[in-house]
């Protein structure tokens, strides 16, 4: 497992984002707009706030330096910070402030309709930022790395990204700057700068049409900036840094996209927690590209978990977990209201009769769990010639299945240890077995969950298969 567990001050404009997900069935006849049939409401912290999730989900130990109001918002923001593990909190008194939030209204598909935001007066802001500054000034030696997260807000003045930066420099730690500012000059002499295109080419006064004006640019500001690096983040065409050795282009781990909000704040934790574990600049530019990739697969604010990381940097499927990590899924699949399902099997020679098997178990809820037997159990099952195939490749091939979300091995007979920790909704099981037969479905049953049978394909498994080879 990669280690990035450094202590990271984040500075910067927190905010709560807000979700109204529904669907969308007709136009209203009042005005050529949908009508969205509300569904479900989420929130989750944004902005600086997101960057402390998301150091949280790598395990790293962030503070977070920033202003919030005493109103509802507020209130909703630091509840969220709470659940995301955020803890450590350095805020002055919030009276009369307006807490940011941005509300987005969202259709089934994941596509944003509408966004409503709720800012608070910069003034204002601007005339708090000197009490956040007395805070944190002495915890800067504190932590391996800091971010400053400048929203345009008002929490991050001049006189306070300076101050912090200098005393970073002072003491040799990692500061990186994500700016929506339009003057980058306040973050003079920063470790890293991570501009997207269009705020870089904004910076340059050019439109950076192709990937030589984009070098070209990356090269101008470092050095106008006495910056260590420059980062510009270029979305689907990945990422390119700038430092006193040249410039490398980074292509983008993207998979697919779902939502970008966010991926900004994930590139800055990431690249925080490594820079403060020691890794070189070009390692964790490469990471946090990875990071990105994964996080604008995910709807909303998501802040990237180790593990995924971790499996993607290591050449694995990140639908492999262990159990640890399967709890962390399970349990922000169930907030946001998926039906889990479990099965097991050792799939030995996957065919298509398992396949059947697994498609049904994932028609049966949202989130299709399969406990794998490792090569240990298998072989206490059915003897020493089995398994033919190895419990990786087991776990890889069923990982490619669409209808498979999450693998984990178990080493016991049975994976009873698992269903007592995860408790899904609904046990499945193929063959002839009894209800009461199924390991784990006393305490399945017991929690108001379902236990399902589903028929084998006759003529169809690994014993047959094997027979056929060895004629």
């Amino acid at each position: 497992m990669i280690e990035l567990n450094s202590r990271v001050l984040v500075i910067g404009d927190a905010m709560l984002d807000r979700f109204l997900s529904g669907e969308v069935q007709r136009i209203s006849p009042e005005a050529p707009v949908p009508i969205v049939k509300l569904r479900k409401e989420t929130a989750s912290p944004g902005g600086a706030g997101h960057v402390a999730a998301s150091l949280v989900a790598l395990r790293g130990e962030p503070t977070l330096a920033c202003l919030i109001g005493e109103d509802s918002a507020g209130q909703l923001l630091r509840q969220t910070l709470q659940k995301n593990g955020v803890t450590r909190i350095v805020t002055p008194d919030g009276t009369g402030l307006v807490t940011i939030c941005k509300s987005r209204v969202v259709s089934q598909s994941h596509q944003q309709m509408l966004r409503l935001d709720q800012d608070g007066d910069l003034l204002t802001f601007r005339s708090r930022a000197e009490g956040l500054l007395k805070l944190i000034d002495p915890l800067i030696s504190e932590h391996q790395a800091v971010v400053l997260s400048d929203y345009d807000k008002g929490a991050v003045t001049k006189e306070l990204s300076q101050r912090v930066i200098q005393r970073c420099r002072e003491q040799k730690i990692p500061c990186i700057v994500d700016s929506k500012s339009l003057d980058f000059s306040m973050f003079r002499g920063a470790t890293v700068l991570t501009p997207n295109v269009m705020e870089a080419g904004r910076a340059c006064g050019e439109s950076l049409v192709n990937q030589a004006a984009v070098e070209r640019a990356a090269s101008k500001m470092r050095q106008e900036l006495d910056v260590e690096a420059i980062l510009i983040t270029q979305g689907a065409d990945g990422m390119t840094l700038c430092t006193a050795d040249g410039v490398t282009h980074i292509e983008s781990r993207a998979q697919e996209v779902a939502d970008i909000t966010g991926a900004g704040d994930t590139v800055a934790a990431v690249l925080a927690a490594a820079t403060g574990c020691g890794w070189n600049l070009l390692t964790a530019c490469r990471l946090a590209n990875m990071a990105a990739g994964i996080a604008v697969g995910r709807a909303g604010t998501y802040p990237v978990k180790i593990h995924e990381l971790d499996a993607q940097w290591c050449g694995r499927s990140r639908k492999i977990v262990d159990l640890d990590a399967a709890s962390e899924q399970v349990r922000e699949a169930r907030r946001l209201g998926k039906r889990i399902v479990f099965t097991n099997g050792c799939f030995d020679i996957l065919h298509a009769g398992h396949l059947a098997c697994l498609e049904e178990a994932r028609r049966l809820g949202d989130f299709l769990i399969v406990g794998l037997n490792t090569d240990h159990s298998v072989r206490g099952l059915k003897g020493v010639a089995r398994p033919i195939i190895t419990e990786q490749d087991r776990a890889a091939l069923l990982a490619g299945l669409a209808c498979v979300d999450m693998i984990i091995g178990f080493d016991e007979p049975t994976p009873i240890r698992l269903i007592e920790r995860l408790l899904p909704d609904v046990l499945v099981k193929g063959g002839d077995y009894k209800v009461h037969e199924i390991a784990g479905s006393d305490v399945v049953l017991s929690h108001g969950g379902q236990v399902c049978l589903i028929p084998l394909i006759g003529n169809l498994s690994t014993t047959s298969i094997v027979f056929k080879v060895e004629q």
